[in-house]
């Protein structure tokens, strides 16, 4: 087994040294916006559909099953094979809803309605170390005379690094601040991704514009989720709540270097 591993590795090492001959090395910026899918279990089961969606509170309506996905990269590549650097995203989503309050007297009779505003917010910050193996250059594209497949790169990129996630909830109520609540609860973890990524040299002189499309999947799951006196959040004092910002996820970016 050992030997075999030795083999793969003097092996991979010829190629990339190969394709670093005559290679001239690239640095480029990524920056992109995608939409990423979530499974959200515990949240949506035991906060929303268990308490915050009852008929009897109705704070909220909809479960959060996607988000929204701001990304940069800062990427070196030294041959035509792949390229390596460091990666940032930021990514949200939120459930929103009009409940109403009803005021009441001190014998339990209502006075008055009032109508409010709550969000129940998931946010992660994630960063981490980034590698793309263009596919591509493996098959020769670039070596061919059709003039878009010179220009066209697809590859497998993987990211590995930490997430710092977030889950807010908001409740407002400008005309019965009484009831008006924010809380917060936090948790650090391991972030992971895998997907596939097909760019486009729209520009190659004097810099390298290029624009593309990339998929794949996420895994990203905390821990049970903490208040800022390092307490669990348990819905009901019984149910442990963690996040799960795993699933599929798509988008799309624009990659600017020289």
């Amino acid at each position: 087994m050992k030997k075999s591993i030795i083999v793969i590795i003097i092996i991979l090492a010829c190629v990339i040294k190969s394709n670093a001959q005559n290679y001239k090395n690239k640095l480029s910026f990524e920056f992109g916006y995608g939409i990423n899918g979530y499974l959200m279990g515990k949240l949506n089961e035991f906060y929303i559909d268990s308490f915050a969606a009852k008929p009897n509170i109705c704070l909220l309506k909809d479960k959060i099953t996607s988000g929204q996905n701001f990304n940069f990269a800062l990427r070196y590549q030294p041959t035509g094979l792949f390229d390596i650097g460091i990666y940032g995203n930021y990514q949200y989503g939120s459930s929103k809803h009009n409940p109403t309050f009803t005021e009441r007297d001190d014998f339990g009779l209502p006075i008055k309605d009032h109508t409010g505003t709550y969000e129940l917010k998931t946010q992660a910050i994630g960063v981490g170390l980034t590698s793309t193996w263009y596919v591509s250059h493996i098959l020769k594209f670039n070596e061919k005379e059709n003039k878009f497949l010179k220009r066209f790169h697809f590859g497998v990129e993987l990211n590995g690094g930490i997430g710092f996630s977030k889950v807010t909830t908001d409740i407002r109520v400008s005309t019965l601040p009484i009831v008006s609540f924010y809380e917060y609860f936090t948790s650090t973890d391991f972030q992971g991704q895998a997907g596939l990524k097909f760019e486009y040299d729209f520009v190659k002189s004097p810099i390298i514009s290029a624009i593309g499309i990339k998929g794949g999947y996420q895994y990203f799951r905390t821990q049970t989720v903490k208040d800022r006196l390092d307490r669990n959040w348990e819905v009901l004092g019984q149910h442990p709540i963690n996040l799960d910002f795993s699933g599929f996820y798509i988008g799309t970016y624009l990659k600017i270097g020289k």
